[in-house]
């Protein structure tokens, strides 16, 4: 368990951090996301201890914190951060570089193995990374991390470069590791693949950490609450506001119009779907307000 105590960081006169407090549970993918330089990778850092805060303090497991440098070496036992690709080694292989990590954290070398199968990275691995592609390094990168098996795994932007097959490989085997008890925390512009499989998912504001459920009641549920509609123009809202004074509408800056439901029944999803099609809007659809939605409405721009 991590239970972040009050951390503020400030760099000069701009707070980027600001008193969040917050814990997050083993079995846990926790899902970060905010535009750059919003405090993501500065969160992050603070919970490596490779950014002292300005105010507070991170605990492990209850009571264990980085007052010490033996506890640092302590905690790092079972807390690791996915390397960067500018943390490899060119003139050395990949497997090289994963019989570090696995002996660097004494994990099981079966792993090793393991991973280069689940990874697809066996006409490879044995190459010097200089060679390898972007895609191939940061897929190395992820796997240096899943062979150090940590009980806190966090990666920056793990699915960066990679193409959809390889984005859910690797999903997969997240997942895998959460079964296992791992908790994983992924700050990541892949608002899809981040809704679909992270537990909680925190936004970014004058930093502060805020819970998506916070902002849309009911977010992480699976409900119909929504109608998302493409190109709306003036005069059909104003059509709407006026037969249907209970359904707010906010319009993106991706042009897309959501329509919050006051609730699901059977008989409002027709009378609306009927409204829209007599007043020619056939670009539509009944769900719920996407992760790429909330982050629009709420930082003003698309990923």
């Amino acid at each position: 368990m991590i239970d972040i105590q009050n951390i503020t960081v400030q760099f000069g006169t701009r707070t980027v951090l600001n008193d969040i407090e917050i814990k997050f549970n083993q079995g846990e993918m926790i899902g970060l996301v905010a535009p750059n330089g919003t405090g993501k990778s500065t969160l992050m850092n603070v919970i490596m201890n490779y950014l002292q805060p300005t105010k507070g303090k991170v605990l492990f497991n209850g009571n264990l914190s980085y007052s010490s440098k033996s506890n640092e070496v302590k905690i790092h036992q079972f807390v690791s951060m996915m390397p960067d690709q500018s943390d490899l080694y060119n003139h050395l292989s990949g497997r090289t570089h994963l019989k570090m990590y696995a002996a660097m954290w004494k994990s099981d070398p079966n792993l090793i193995d393991e991973t280069i199968e689940a990874l697809n990275m066996g006409h490879y691995v044995n190459k010097k990374t200089g060679t390898y592609s972007l895609g191939m390094r940061q897929r190395l990168c992820f796997a240096m991390q899943i062979v150090a098996n940590t009980d806190i795994m966090m990666m920056d932007e793990v699915m960066n470069g990679l193409d959809p097959n390889n984005v859910e490989i690797i999903s997969k085997i997240l997942l895998k590791k959460k079964a296992e008890g791992k908790m994983i925390i992924i700050a990541s512009h892949l608002l899809d693949n981040l809704e679909k499989y992270a537990d909680r998912i925190f936004l970014f504001n004058e930093g502060k950490l805020v819970n998506t459920n916070e902002i849309i009641e009911g977010f992480s549920q699976a409900k119909i609450k929504t109608i998302r509609v493409k190109n709306m123009d003036e005069s059909v809202k104003a059509l709407l506001k006026t037969k249907y004074p209970l359904i707010k509408h906010q319009t993106l800056v991706t042009e897309m119009t959501l329509l919050h439901l006051p609730s699901s029944e059977q008989q409002l999803l027709s009378d609306l779907t009927a409204f829209l099609v007599e007043n020619n809007v056939m670009d539509f659809a009944f769900g719920k307000v996407t992760l790429n939605d909330l982050y629009a409405l709420y930082y003003h721009e698309v990923v």
